[in-house]
């Protein structure tokens, strides 16, 4: 072949290139959010492809696409009536607004074989015409498995492990301006979190009785929560290894200006009350990176400290849709995430750009990971929220504390640099706890 057809896209980051692979994947496929590699590969296994390619004749002449064609799109939009997926067509979207456009590919009854998004993307845009490639009839049932059911295998726990770790940060639209609900279950038991306001002085004092006045805010995202406290005259040591400015870009230098300030905190022996981890399990990626934070957190808890922690559970919409419901709203109209395979209750998403997972635990799940470290694990599942209270931690396994240190102190960034604050947060450790690591 001397020429074959392409699309020309602009030039584009490794990471934005990592992201749009994981996007191609998923749009050149007609499948639905709730589809993942296992129900793909039974789909596969069902359609019996070797005995439906042993009977086709091998092409003649060269590629279909090589004849692609541009026709009207009206006797398309008219013979695929009620077939349209919005998950399909919300990843064509994301590819287009990348330069990429691919054709659809028909039967000559205009029924569509692969690409059922890219129409009806094409028809919402107003689009007249629409590129396609035909098959024949006989080639058709071998093209809907090869086009559709195959698919990569979405390894990205190995492959992109540590860009999910630094892409765990919170977005700026998720700005808060109340605290949010992990700082305020184990007492305020209404759903209704907006409609709390700590720093009315009422609250104010029954919140202070309830939690104490001195705390730690583990993972603590825009320092909203750390603000609104310390205005009602807490003491909060917040940690936040991923700050970021405007932009959802990472700041470096300010993250590790507030991780110092944590240890200063840290290896001052400062006694908390409670501590808190509030909305940071579900971004985190791995088991392993979760039970680190649970480690560290009760490490820095004394005899009479309450852990409170929360995420989203199994009960979520979004969980709920990509394991099979196929809920409709307007919302998740616009949605593109999927699931992931590695670990249940895993999904991806954001990943137009900065690839984000999301956990969704089960009570089991949120009782093992706090279990190892406190005697008493109380979990609840309230408002589609698993939530965990712990107290009376165990004593502190050191080699343990050492690996969760390793970990958290030296996470990965996107410039290809770590946060290299290991060795000062050992000794922010062992000075608190009088121990040598």
């Amino acid at each position: 072949m001397k020429e074959v057809p392409v699309c020309f896209v602009p030039r584009m980051t490794l990471e934005e290139r990592k992201a749009i692979n994981v996007a191609f994947n998923r749009g050149t496929n007609d499948m639905r959010n709730s589809d993942a590699p296992d129900t793909l590969k039974q789909a596969l296994e069902q359609c019996n492809v070797f005995d439906i390619a042993e009977k086709l004749p091998d092409l003649k002449d060269c590629c279909p696409c090589m004849d692609m064609q541009t026709v009207s799109i009206a006797p398309f939009l008219k013979a695929n009536q009620n077939r349209w997926i919005p998950y399909t067509r919300n990843l064509a979207q994301m590819l287009r607004k990348r330069g990429i456009q691919m054709p659809i590919i028909a039967t000559r009854d205009y029924k569509i074989i692969n690409g059922i998004g890219r129409l009806e993307l094409a028809a919402e845009r107003g689009d007249t015409n629409v590129s396609v490639v035909w098959i024949t009839d006989e080639q058709a049932a071998l093209a809907q498995a090869m086009l559709n059911f195959l698919s990569m295998d979405f390894d990205i726990h190995t492959r992109y492990a540590d860009l999910l770790r630094y892409n765990s940060f919170r977005r700026v639209r998720r700005v808060r301006s109340t605290l949010g609900w992990g700082f305020i279950f184990a007492h305020h038991k209404k759903s209704a979190v907006k409609e709390y306001d700590v720093t009315e002085p009422k609250n104010a004092e029954t919140w202070k009785r309830f939690y104490g006045t001195s705390v730690v805010d583990f993972g603590a995202g825009h320092l909203t929560e750390t603000q609104i406290l310390r205005s009602i005259g807490v003491r909060v040591s917040p940690f936040e290894p991923f700050r970021i400015g405007d932009k959802d870009e990472i700041d470096k230098a300010e993250s590790l200006r507030v991780a110092r300030a944590f240890l200063a905190d840290v290896a001052a022996g400062v006694k908390y009350d409670s501590v808190f981890i509030s909305s940071v399990l579900n971004s985190v990626p791995f088991r392993e990176d979760r039970e680190h934070i649970a480690c560290l957190c009760a490490a820095l808890c004394g005899p009479k400290t309450r852990l409170y922690a929360a995420a989203s559970s199994r009960g979520h919409s979004n969980w709920k849709n990509v394991a099979g419901a196929n809920q409709i709203s307007e919302r998740r109209l616009k949605e593109c995430i999927f699931r992931l395979e590695y670990e249940g209750g895993i999904t991806l998403g954001d990943f137009q750009a900065k690839p984000k997972v999301q956990k969704y635990h089960s009570q089991k799940e949120f009782y093992d990971l706090f279990s190892p470290f406190f005697e008493r694990v109380q979990i609840e599942d309230v408002a589609n929220n698993v939530t965990a209270i712990c107290g009376n931690p165990f004593p502190v396994n050191l080699k343990k504390l050492k690996t969760a240190i390793v970990f958290e102190f030296d996470l990965p960034y996107p410039d290809g640099s770590r946060m290299g604050l290991v060795d000062e947060a050992i000794a922010s450790y062992e000075k608190r706890l009088g121990i040598a690591l």
